[in-house]
Order: structure tokens, then C-alpha cells, then sequence
């Protein structure tokens, strides 16, 4: 892949920002574990530009967010970039993981057949698709099912299946609707003919006093890394925003960069881009929305949920 896609503009603005302090000795080299979706193509543009002096990034795609975390916890990797819930479940667990910060905000759709669809309301009575229990999109489902007025668990039938399997009853009509992330609402859309029934931004902004942001992916890192390497965070979080505001602005030149990585047509990953709500903000606003969507979420977890502890979120010191 091609190294050529920042302006000199750019190039410059990515030089003057890290100038945050040095860890006493960085690694030459960090890998950061990324999920094969366009909720990664920041991350995977960035491994491209490799901004930060004297580092070398690399972005490694994985298929399985447990052997990826298993991946990390065993330090053949820095960093790992999956499912929010993944790692607070981690940390209530007392494993080592450290939130550093949140890039993607929105990825799924409620997609299916009935162009009559508009609402959770209109749910009632009819069968839908969820991953498996417990997942993120299994919780936020129910939450706004039971903000529809709806009882999850008698108002509708709820079957539970991976995206592929959901995809297959869809299509045969075995269920009515199922909520799907990006590249695969956009491949369903655009390829099978399955339509965008509902965004979950669009859902949750409605639950939520017009917040359209519930965190979704998340970057983590071992307790033991990022305090080792707190400097060398904070440059690539900054960076990182840097990538991600490149994305949002103009998605189809990282779409064309990274379209081999993900196994994608260039268009197809920048539309799906364009439907991914791609943010990474600042540590004290990602600790305030983060907290507010776990304390607000919680309630259709299993067991009782303990609060997340100020040592589950990095800081970095100039933030």
C-alpha cells in the first residue's frame, strides 16, 4: 500500500503535534490488533502515514475479538481495538486492561425487508436477530426496545445468531429484522437488495436527549504498557484524531489505500465509511459519554455491575 496519501499540509500539522513528553525508552515498534471493518480504516491509515518519530506502526487485521484480547494479554501485540464492552468486561473481571480512548461512536443498522419498519415500536410481534446474549448490540437493542415500551423478551421473538447466519434467515425470511454493522449493512444494501430500516445513532440520539454517540470500539492497552509508554499514547491518540478527521472529511482515498487490507471494492468502504460514526475526542469527553452509556446500558446485563473505575480509563498527561 501506497505512503503518498498525506498532503504536505497535513504532513506538517502531524510533525507539530507531538511534542508531548518522551517515555525514557519507547519500542521501535507497536502493533495495534484491528477488527476487519471499516470502524478500523483510522487506525489503518495511520499504520500507512506512520506520523510519530522513530516508531513504527503496524495494523495487524483480526478476525476473533477473544484471540485477538488472548493475543494481547500474552504481549505478542501493544494494542488492541475492539468492542467497548469487551474490555470494561475485562477490567470488572480484574484483568489488565486500559481504556485509551474511543473512535468509533455508530457502525450498526437495523436491516431488513418491510420498507414499513420506521420504529422499535413497530417491532412488536415480529422476529429479530441479536448476536449472542450479553453482546453490544444485544444490550442496546433491549434498551431501546424497553424505551419503545416494548418487553424484550415477551413483546417479540429474539433469536440469537452470528451476523452470518443472521444474514442467511434474512434473506430467507426465517426473521424480519436484524441489526448489522458496517461493511456488511452497505455489502446487504447495495448487493442483496436488504435496506437501512433504522441507524442506532439515529435510535439512540432519540433515547438520549439527542446524544447520537454510544461507544462502540475502543482502543485498549495493558495497565503495564500504558504507564511504561504514557508519552508515546498521548502522540498517538493525537495522531490518531488527526487520521480519523481525514477519514470522516474525504473517506475514499483511505478506501482506495486500504482496500486490499479489507478484502473490499474502494466505493463499497467509502460508503460504509460514511455510515460510521468515526470520532476519537478528548480524555475527559470520553470518560464522561463512556460512563454515561455503561451506567445507562447496564440494566440489561447480567449480575450486579459494579462502577468502572477511574483505573479502567488512560489520561494522558496533557489532556
Amino acid at each position: 500500500m501506497s505512503k503518498k496519501i498525506l498532503p504536505l499540509a497535513a504532513a506538517l500539522l502531524l510533525a507539530a503535534v507531538f511534542v508531548g513528553a518522551a517515555d525514557s525508552s519507547p519500542p521501535e515498534q507497536v502493533t495495534i490488533l484491528v477488527p476487519k471493518s471499516t470502524a478500523s480504516l483510522p487506525l489503518l491509515l495511520l499504520a500507512e502515514q506512520d506520523p510519530l518519530p522513530g516508531i513504527d506502526l503496524r495494523a495487524e487485521v483480526f478476525l476473533n475479538h477473544p484471540r485477538a484480547l488472548a493475543q494481547l494479554l500474552r504481549g505478542e501485540a501493544d494494542l488492541l481495538y475492539t468492542g467497548t464492552s469487551q474490555g470494561w468486561e475485562n477490567h470488572l473481571g480484574g484483568g489488565p486492561l486500559t481504556l485509551i480512548n474511543t473512535g468509533t461512536w455508530g457502525v450498526s443498522y437495523l436491516m431488513g425487508k418491510d420498507p414499513g419498519i420506521k420504529s422499535f415500536e413497530d417491532l412488536k410481534g415480529l422476529r429479530l436477530a441479536l448476536p449472542f446474549p450479553g453482546s453490544p448490540l444485544d444490550f442496546q437493542t433491549r434498551t431501546l426496545l424497553v424505551h419503545a415500551g416494548l418487553d424484550p423478551d415477551h413483546d417479540l421473538s429474539i433469536v440469537y445468531a452470528p451476523p452470518p447466519q443472521a444474514v442467511a434467515q434474512l434473506l430467507k425470511g426465517q426473521v424480519d429484522v436484524a441489526p448489522l454493522p458496517e461493511p456488511l449493512a452497505t455489502k446487504l444494501e447495495t448487493g442483496k437488495g436488504l435496506l437501512r430500516l433504522m441507524a442506532y445513532t439515529e435510535a439512540w440520539a432519540e433515547f438520549n436527549g439527542g446524544e447520537a454517540a454510544s461507544p462502540q470500539v475502543s482502543l485498549f492497552a495493558t495497565r503495564d504498557f500504558s504507564s511504561r509508554h504514557s508519552g508515546l499514547l498521548a502522540d498517538l491518540v493525537a495522531a490518531w484524531r488527526l487520521a480519523t478527521e481525514q477519514v470522516v472529511a474525504d473517506p475514499e482515498p483511505a478506501a482506495h489505500l486500504c482496500a486490499g487490507t479489507l478484502e473490499l471494492p474502494p466505493p463499497l468502504i467509502a460508503t460504509a465509511a460514511r455510515h460510521t460514526l468515526l470520532h476519537v475526542p478528548s480524555g475527559a469527553e470520553n470518560h464522561r459519554l463512556l460512563l454515561e452509556y455503561y451506567e445507562t446500558v447496564k440494566q440489561q446485563l447480567p449480575g450486579e455491575r459494579p462502577p468502572l473505575g477511574k483505573d479502567f480509563f488512560f489520561q494522558a498527561a496533557n489532556e
